[in-house]
């Protein structure tokens, strides 16, 4: 079921006072077949392909009756994409104001209310920052509609900011008030640790449908493709992937970009300059589901990400899609690559173009190495990425905040 709200009646009988939730977590006891009743809210989970989280908790726990808040519509993956329905649990579409920005943005307070107050969740899981507007009003709306139910977060920031008031407020009224978090790599949990957050967490990473994202065998004529998926900023790298392209020039390679970004100009004019524009093609930006038919005409591909004061790769989620495909990766060091990669690629100093160039010619020349690094990601995604192991990853977090017990479900 899909459904619009916009308006609710909040007669109560009296004023509404929020009064501060210090974490609440008990044990859910489930009568007659009970479900566990589960709020997510979610800015991006707008279609099937980009719910893999929540289909994969709804798959691989039936046990969960689940029910997803977003917004109508949200600019992600570089494109704009509408929310639809899904086949597996309810959607309910809650308007976003004041703001674009990630973390400035309202929602229209009374979707949600009406959620708490009809679905009664057991448990509300948000993807918001701690600092965030959104994760300061779920937390208000929590308090004073859902006050013994317990909410987890999903955060992805790894660079130990200090954030100015009102924002260093809200992160501590937020540390205090969620009975958990769970995040996409070690370099997130670091940050958390040094923030002071103390209540119990987990690593959920990304994950990719293997279904969706599968190998194809390339015909043997088709020349060799490096491949770059992703926003075309100066932090990820692009212009660090140009000079070190313009170092193989004598190699036979061509160059596949997806993706957009304020910089895409300035990347076409350095490969002029360099004489290799002609052997590169720019697709733009695409819908989600529309990538893994490029993942598919690549032979490897390159996550240059740099560091900087403001960018820190979080996961780096085109690695998992890639390797789902069978597709080597050749990432930096920057974040959380190394780790999401592990042996299934090579990793290069970030900012180092030779270092990238020497890396790229050894995949372009040494089939038997590209074999291997194909193997060895795809074997990574099945252990480690599926959206399934995912599921698992968080229901460990839900089994300890809702304290059910060892064997159930």
């Amino acid at each position: 079921m899909f459904e619009f709200h916009s308006s609710l009646n909040l007669q109560s009988g009296g004023d509404l006072q929020e009064t501060e939730i210090s974490a609440p977590s008990a044990k859910v006891n489930l009568q007659n077949g009970e479900r566990i009743r589960v709020v997510r809210i979610a800015h991006a989970s707008l279609t099937p392909a980009l719910r893999g989280r929540e289909r994969g908790l709804a798959r691989r726990f039936p046990q969960i009756e689940m029910e997803v808040i977003a917004p109508p519509r949200w600019h992600e993956t570089g494109v704009d994409v509408e929310a639809v329905p899904d086949d597996l649990f309810r959607v309910r579409t809650a308007r976003t104001f004041f703001s674009k920005h990630i973390q400035l943005f309202a929602y229209d307070p009374f979707p949600i209310i009406e959620a708490f107050r009809r679905h009664k969740p057991h448990l509300i899981d948000m993807d918001h920052e701690p600092y965030s507007v959104q994760c300061a009003e779920i937390i208000t709306l929590r308090n004073l509609f859902a006050p013994k139910t317990p909410i987890v977060m999903q955060t992805a920031q790894n660079i130990p900011k200090k954030y100015p008031p009102p924002f260093s407020f809200l992160e501590r009224r937020a540390f205090r008030q969620v009975a958990g978090a769970y995040m996409c790599s070690e370099t997130v949990r670091e940050v958390l640790v040094a923030k002071g957050f103390q209540k119990p967490m987990q690593i959920a990473y990304f994950g990719v449908d293997p279904e969706a994202f599968r190998p194809i065998e390339r015909s043997p004529f088709e020349p060799f493709t490096i491949g770059y998926i992703g926003r075309v900023l100066e932090p990820k790298g692009v212009l660090v992937l140009v000079d070190a392209l313009a170092q193989i020039k004598s190699e036979n390679w061509r160059l596949l970009v997806v993706g957009d970004g304020d910089v895409k100009t300035g990347m076409e004019r350095k490969l002029a300059e360099h004489g290799l524009l002609e052997r590169c093609r720019f697709v733009g930006a695409v819908q989600y589901d529309e990538t893994p038919a490029y993942f598919r005409k690549i032979d490897v591909l390159a996550i240059p990400t740099l560091t900087t004061k403001s960018w820190r790769e979080q996961f780096g989620r085109v690695i998992i899609e890639a390797m789902a495909c069978r597709v080597p990766v050749i990432g930096s060091t920057c974040g959380a690559i190394p780790e999401v990669i592990g042996d299934a690629g090579i990793v290069v100093p970030e900012n180092d173009a030779k270092a990238l160039a020497e890396a790229l010619r050894q995949v372009i020349n040494n089939k038997k190495l590209r074999a291997g690094f194909a193997e060895a990601g795809w074997r990574r995604v099945r252990e480690n990425y599926t959206w399934e192991r995912v599921a698992e990853q968080i229901f460990s977090l839900y089994r300890q905040i809702l304290k059910l017990p060892n064997g159930e479900f």
